[in-house]
């Protein structure tokens, strides 16, 4: 390959660098490099080119990076082919492009590889794609750009190197490293997200500690309770409030089922003794569904009798709940209910609520 000692700055290139240098409303933009197999006469003749000598092809832009702790070191890499060639080239001359705000591109540094230079075969004969990597110092805050070749090819190298970063990064992600995730279920890794909603049927919200609206529905996590919760109305709280929260965790949920009760009325009770004809019971709560009539012999005393459980029938005036000879009808309008027939069994009728 042909060598080179190092790219000089032209004149309109020292004055494009001299319009960027620390200037944050400026920007250095290189756009493409010139290969060509040109001779100068001396190095000094650099600093009034314009253009290249004897230009054959061109370079694209492939990456554009800020280096060195001061960040004042540019890297170009720049990719060619000899896929268009018609002959050998002469590999001589390399100049480099770039613009500023008023995107007139200029040349901006030129090099010459004198009589150290080689020859750039046809592709039949080698086909071959070259990688020129460029760099050198700016003044530190300059902004750099590039317009990068979207098209351009990576090589094997770069492409393990990279892979091999990825590879490492997966490895060493955690909760303590930001932005770095490996999904598991053991300590230190995440749960997809759509994991979420497919084990507890609720879409997630997030910290229920941050300032914010939520949404009536989803589950937050509260950091101080430890506790996960349902949000029943929309609200900006950052703390559960009863009002608008639910415990949605299996503690909080097993708590709640051992201490499920369910509330009774009893609407109709003798003291153990047979219900009589005509009784009247107090008004039955029409939100509660589940009536329990007791059954049995005069040798069996009040409520150790079997219990039936049969569910709210009555909606319309005079319907008639009949078991066992037994007839109860209903008054609508006094939401009662009247013995019509005790059927010589019946010892008492209670009513439940749903648990709670």
């Amino acid at each position: 390959m042909s060598y080179f000692k190092a790219l000089k700055l032209t004149k309109k290139g020292e004055q494009l660098q001299a319009k960027v240098n620390g200037n944050l409303s400026e920007t250095l933009v290189f756009t493409r490099a010139k290969l060509g197999a040109g001779t100068i006469t001396s190095e000094d003749e650099i600093r009034f080119l314009t253009d290249i000598k004897e230009m054959w092809g061109t370079a694209n832009v492939s990456s554009c990076k800020i280096e060195g702790e001061d960040k004042n070191r540019v890297a170009l890499e720049l990719q060619f082919s000899n896929a268009e060639l018609v002959e050998d080239k002469i590999f001589r001359e390399i100049g480099l492009f770039a613009k500023g705000n008023d995107n007139e591109e200029i040349l901006y540094a030129y090099a010459n590889a004198a009589d150290k230079y080689d020859y750039i075969p046809l592709m039949k004969d080698s086909p071959h794609s070259f990688i020129i990597v460029i760099s050198f110092i700016i003044a530190s805050g300059t902004k750099i750009d590039a317009n990068i070749d979207l098209n351009s090819y990576v090589s094997l190298k770069k492409f393990n190197e990279e892979m091999a970063k990825k590879a490492n990064k997966t490895d060493r992600a955690s909760t303590e490293e930001y932005g770095l995730t490996k999904y598991g279920t053991e300590d230190g890794t995440s749960l997809e997200g759509n994991k979420f909603a497919q084990i507890t049927g609720k879409d997630y919200g997030g910290i229920l500690n941050i300032a914010g609206q939520k949404e009536a529905g989803k589950a937050y996590w509260d950091n101080n309770t430890k506790k996960l919760y349902i949000c029943k109305n929309n609200n900006s709280d950052i703390s559960p409030n009863v009002n608008n929260y639910v415990p949605f965790d299996s503690n909080s949920l097993l708590e709640r089922l051992e201490n499920l009760t369910r509330k009774t009325i009893l609407l109709f009770y003798n003291g153990g003794s047979l219900v009589p004809n005509g009784t009247t019971s107090i008004p039955i709560n029409e939100d509660w569904y589940f009536f329990g009539i007791g059954v049995g012999t005069a040798v069996q005393s009040g409520k150790e009798r079997m219990c039936f459980l049969f569910r709210n029938i009555f909606q319309s005036n005079n319907d008639i709940l009949r078991f066992n000879g037994i007839e109860i009808r209903y008054n609508a309008t006094n939401k009662t209910l009247t013995v019509s027939n005790n059927g010589g069994n019946l010892y008492f009728l209670e009513q439940y609520s749903s648990l709670i």
